[in-house]
């Protein structure tokens, strides 16, 4: 990788006509390679959740030259890293599903929508984003193998259409005139017209063809809209290879540039043509000659890492590359975010434009731990509880090994002459009473279980799951709150994206009122404050019991009346449980009613 030239420095710099793809693809690559030992950090942890180890066989049994302590000893798998993680995954899921969204205004002109904003907030979670609860689902795992949660959070418009076959009996039906100018062929320019009025998504060429096949068979293909998509989307993203950013950022924020990588299929790849504007000869190009064609290859090598990584090179994919850059208008200083898609192994690119509507990346990122600046130095579950599975392997192999030797002792026999055979009802022969005999079996190791019984309660301290200690509640509620505080951020830039890009008028239904409101735009300047927090003690039943008895008791001494009934009731009745919440609560206008 060659030095820069200062033309690819300022590309990387100032906003310009068009973008410097070189420069893109060198910074593309420095990534990768600045980014391979934290690559490696994440597969180890790959490997400690999933049991995996250099020499593993499928029998769970040591073979090999380097067996120890013999060959065939055991080899058994040990899930304390993986247990650990999938139960906060439950506990993270939980807290989503359960949480408590309010959006507080933050000016007096605000205060009148807080409220429909908090409704409208909590629908985007539970239905306007597609798929939120899989992915924040995803983006947790993430979190607690990899130590990094990355979410990309934009919107999506499109007009999916779809071939229909229709008859000219049908056409008669709707317009007369119409279907007598097919079959009478007087007026094709009329026919063209009108057809195409009918069929707003019909091409030209579509529309002629379709005009002579209802002459001659009565029945032709027309585009027709089926659905629409007008919704922000969000995407947990692979902070190991799938979303980039420069080795020595400490808020991604801040960065010069990110790099978003991705596979599309040569269908997907058409299609953006059309809803999204691409290169049409650099869509060609790249159905042509990318499939397959990954860009983990820096001169001709291949980093070591990648073959593992959670997206690779395939045969029927073509490699993508979103490229995110924050860059100054050399005038007047004005700032913006801009986009090229391109692939780093080829020239030219496929779309640039700037993203109105973004005041800043389009990805939302929290890390596990912030014990070091840097935004990849991070610590995941593996790093915490990585010693003690190694600890609990350890003794629970040695103790099948000694049970293998008990159940089975080595035979003692004269030299030369070991027995033929031997099982249930085996005949062995000998001269002297004692010559074939048992060898002593190891002594038991009281202790190895008393190791494995520590071992496992320290794992669970370190992540907040031992029951008896006081402070796991406090470990939880941390995770919890960095988990739920990535949320929170998610939803804040998706209503931010509704506000510039969203539909003027959306309808929608929430828990407490049976009937759908409507959420106007507002203005795009409009603020609120978001606050997205679930108390994980409500996981243990006596403690939420103790809390709502408690609140509900705080009635009694309410003389003033400040405290919201109505509200205390909703939030009681969504803690116990949301479904029956969203059936039973109605607004208190028509409870009165």
């Amino acid at each position: 990788m060659s030095a820069p030239t200062e033309e690819q420095e300022e590309s990387m710099i100032y906003a310009e006509d068009g973008p410097n793809v070189m420069a893109l693809a060198d910074a593309y690559d420095k990534c990768l390679i600045d980014l391979e030992e934290y690559f490696e950090a994440c597969l180890r942890s790959y490997d400690d959740r999933r049991n995996l180890w250099a020499g593993k066989s499928d029998d769970l049994r040591k073979q090999g030259a380097n067996a120890f302590p013999w060959q065939g000893a055991s080899d058994i798998e040990v899930n304390v890293v993986g247990e650990r993680i999938d139960a906060f995954v439950a506990i993270l899921d939980q807290a989503l599903q359960r949480s408590h969204i309010k959006a507080f205004p933050t000016s007096m002109a605000s205060m009148p929508r807080a409220s429909m904003v908090s409704g409208f907030l909590k629908w985007m979670r539970s239905s306007y984003i597609p798929n939120f609860r899989q992915q924040m689902e995803l983006g947790a795992n993430y979190l607690l193998e990899k130590g990094l949660m990355v979410s990309y959070v934009g919107w999506k418009r499109e007009k999916r259409t779809y071939l229909q076959q229709v008859s000219i009996e049908e056409i008669a039906q709707v317009s007369p005139d119409l279907a007598e100018l097919i079959v009478s062929g007087a007026d094709d320019e009329m026919v063209f017209g009108m057809l195409q009025t009918a069929f707003p998504d019909l091409s030209s060429k579509r529309a002629k063809k379709a005009i002579m096949d209802l002459r001659k068979k009565g029945l032709a293909e027309v585009s027709v809209p089926r659905t629409s998509v007008d919704c922000p989307v969000v995407y947990s993203c692979a902070p190991d290879g799938e979303v980039l950013f420069p080795s020595y950022v400490t808020d991604p924020q801040r960065a010069p540039y990110v790099f978003w990588r991705t596979f599309l299929t040569a269908q997907e790849l058409e299609k953006k043509v059309v809803s999204e504007g691409w290169d049409a000869d650099w869509v060609e190009n790249a159905i042509e000659r990318l499939r397959g064609k990954d860009s983990m290859y820096l001169d001709g090598e291949k980093l070591k890492t990648i073959d593992r990584l959670p997206i690779t090179d395939d045969n029927d994919l073509v490699m993508v590359v979103y490229g995110y850059q924050r860059l100054i208008d050399e005038e007047d200083g004005s700032e913006g975010i801009y986009c090229t898609v391109f692939h780093p192994t080829t020239e030219g690119f496929a779309k640039h434009e700037l993203l109105n509507g973004y005041d800043d990346y389009p990805f939302v990122v929290t890390r596990l731990s912030n014990s070091q600046k840097r935004v990849y130095e991070t610590q995941t579950f593996s790093d915490i509880l990585r010693g003690a599975q190694m600890q609990i392997k350890t003794e629970r192999d040695s103790r099948i090994d000694r049970a293998s030797l008990a159940t089975l002792p080595p035979l003692l026999h004269p030299a030369g002459r070991p027995p033929s055979d031997w099982g249930p009802g085996v005949r062995v022969p000998y001269r002297r009473l004692g010559e074939i005999q048992w060898g002593p079996p190891p002594p038991a190791d009281n202790g190895s279980i008393e190791v494995e019984v520590s071992m496992t309660a320290q794992a669970d301290r370190s992540v907040g799951l031992d029951v008896s200690n006081p402070i796991s509640a406090s470990r939880q509620q941390f995770v919890v709150s960095k988990f739920l505080d990535h949320v929170r951020d998610v939803l804040n830039m998706a209503w931010k994206l509704y506000q510039r890009m969203g539909p003027d008028e959306v309808f929608f239904q929430v828990t407490g009122n049976p009937n759908p409101q409507v959420m106007t735009k507002g203005s795009a300047d409009e603020n609120f404050s978001i606050v997205v927090n679930f108390d994980s003690q409500s996981n243990d039943p006596e403690t939420a019991e103790t809390q709502l008895k408690n609140m509900v008791s705080l009635v009694q001494l309410d003389r003033n009346g400040i405290m919201d009934v109505n509200k205390l009731l909703e939030f009681t009745a969504a803690s116990i449980n949301p479904i029956f919440a969203d059936y039973v609560l109605q607004p208190a206008e028509e409870a009165q009613q």
